[in-house]
């Protein structure tokens, strides 16, 4: 509770020195004004794809999605992934089957250290606390390497054996496994290669962002 009223306050203090601005128009009120909201352009949802029963991205990564989530990072901005992931929740109705948990994909140990935060862990939280769904940390990055490489399969070939599987006892089912964005497919197809072959049955793919 005490934790919860610190939070609070301390949004309270940020938002009356340092109000939150359209990254687009700098209109003072929300990361992503309404009017600016209308410029983002949404993507199907895709089946059967890097193993996963469905991919749910909700936007293009490009223009002014991209140009957030980039910068959002650079400036170790946290709660812009909270507002997007709402924004992403109010504008696509979500068929998630009851009994379904949440995990997400672990961060590269020194990059999270540095920035503070893992944007896909902060994303699950808040889609979790919206859906009523537990979240849960199933898997943890063995590697140091980052995914630079804009080439398909150098990602592929560098995200081989960079995860494993962080024993439960308890036996989950179904997940729903979060990123920020979809771009090549390598993270989240190695993610679900593994929780798969640890006697998850189904995986659902849940991202922002999806590079077409």
């Amino acid at each position: 509770e005490m934790g919860g009223i610190l939070y609070k306050t301390k949004n309270i203090i940020l938002d009356t020195f340092f109000p939150k601005r359209c990254f687009n128009c700098n209109k003072e009120g929300e990361y992503i004004c309404r009017n600016c909201n209308l410029f983002l352009s949404e993507v199907p949802i895709l089946e059967n794809i890097g193993g996963l029963e469905e991919l749910i991205s909700i936007w293009e990564y490009q223009g002014l999605i991209k140009k957030i989530i980039i910068e959002s990072k650079q400036n170790n901005t946290q709660d812009i992934f909270c507002e997007l992931t709402k924004k992403a929740i109010e504008s696509r109705e979500l068929d998630i089957p009851e009994n379904c948990f949440i995990s997400f994909v672990p961060m590269n140990n020194a990059e999270e250290r540095k920035r503070g935060f893992n944007q896909s862990e902060l994303i699950a939280e808040t889609l979790g606390k919206a859906i009523n769904r537990p979240v849960v940390s199933l898997l943890e990055r063995i590697d140091n390497k980052k995914q630079n490489s804009s080439n398909r399969i150098e990602r592929f070939n560098n995200i081989k054996d960079s995860f494993s599987f962080i024993d439960s006892p308890t036996i989950y089912e179904n997940i729903i496994l979060v990123d920020d964005v979809w771009m090549s497919g390598a993270t989240m197809t190695q993610c679900c290669k593994i929780l798969k072959e640890n006697n998850i049955k189904k995986v659902w793919g849940f991202t922002l962002a999806r590079l077409n």
